[in-house]
C-alpha cells in the first residue's frame, strides 16, 4: 500500500509525502561533513543535499519536483539551521526526467546555483562512489530530520552509523509498502535508529564517497529499513547534466 510510505522531506506542502530526521544520531561535529547542505524555502529547512561541484547540489527529485528557484536558497558551511554558513540562490532545479512521485522511483536530483560556492575548511564537495555497495557495508547518514517522529527538527546537524542490507531483503521487509529496486540502497541497524521527517535528499557516505541519497522509508526508525537512491546507477546521469559532455539521457 503507497499511501504507508512517507518521504522523507521535511515540510509536507512542499512534498508529496511527511517528512523525516536521523532518528538515534548524535550532534556532528563542526567541520566534519563540509559537503552537506540544507535546502530552504523562504528560510526554513525542509531537506538536505550534497555539494558534487562549485555549482552543483545532488539530492532526491522529491525535493525538488514541480517546486519553483524562487524564495529557493541552498545553505552550507554551518552544521546549525540557525546561524552560520553562506546561503546561495538557485539558478534551475533538475528533477531526474523519469521520477514518478507516484511509485517514488528515479528519486534523484540536481540543483544548479547561480554563483560557485566559495570552498574552504569547512565547504567543500564529496565524491561520487563508483563502486556498488552491497550488504553488511558501514556507512554514514547525516541530516537535520526529526530525532523522533512526530516531534520537531534538531537545530545541529545529525550524524549516525547505519549498515546496509541486501535489496532483496529490503524488499521482503517494504513488501507491502513499496517497489524495492535495483537503483535503491536501503539500510538498517535496529528499531530506534534511521532517517526521519527533513533527512530527504541528504547523503549516504561510504569511506568518504558518497554511495546513496535519502528517498523514502516509514517514519521513523520504526524496525523497518530506510530506502536510499543508489548514486552509482545514476553516474552517467549526474555526467551528463553537470559537464559540457553531451550525451543521450
Amino acid at each position: 500500500m503507497r499511501s504507508l510510505i512517507f518521504v522523507l522531506c521535511a515540510l509536507a506542502e512542499f512534498c508529496y509525502a511527511s517528512q523525516n530526521k536521523i532518528v538515534g544520531g548524535t550532534d556532528a561535529e563542526s567541520g566534519a561533513f563540509p559537503y552537506q547542505v540544507s535546502l530552504r524555502r523562504r528560510g526554513r529547512h525542509f531537506c538536505g543535499g550534497s555539494i558534487i561541484g562549485d555549482r552543483w547540489i545532488l539530492t532526491a527529485a522529491h525535493c525538488i519536483y514541480k517546486q519553483s528557484t524562487k524564495g529557493f536558497t541552498v545553505v552550507a558551511g554551518s552544521n546549525l539551521l540557525d546561524s552560520g554558513g553562506a546561503s546561495y540562490n538557485v539558478e534551475e532545479l533538475i528533477p531526474h526526467e523519469e521520477y514518478d512521485p507516484k511509485t517514488i522511483a528515479n528519486d534523484i536530483g540536481l540543483i544548479e546555483l547561480h554563483s560557485p560556492i566559495a570552498f574552504n575548511a569547512g565547504v567543500s564537495k564529496i565524491e561520487l562512489s563508483e563502486e556498488n555497495v552491497a550488504g553488511d557495508v558501514e556507512l554514514v547518514l547525516t541530516g537535520w530530520g526529526m530525532t523522533k517522529y512526530p516531534g520537531a527538527s534538531p537545530n545541529k546537524l545529525q550524524t549516525i552509523k547505519l549498515v546496509s542490507i541486501t535489496n532483496d531483503k529490503c524488499a521482503k521487509e517494504h513488501q507491502d509498502e513499496g517497489d524495492v529496486t535495483e537503483t535503491n540502497i536501503c539500510t538498517f541497524t535496529k528499531e530506534g535508529e534511521g532517517a526521519c521527517k527533513g533527512d530527504s535528499g541528504g547523503p549516504l557516505v561510504a569511506s568518504g564517497k558518497q554511495v546513496g541519497v535519502v528517498s523514502w522509508g516509514i517514519p521513523c526508525a520504526r524496525g523497518k529499513p530506510d530506502v536510499f537512491t543508489r548514486v552509482h546507477s545514476y553516474l552517467s546521469w549526474i555526467s551528463c547534466h553537470t559537464t559540457a559532455t553531451l550525451c543521450n539521457l
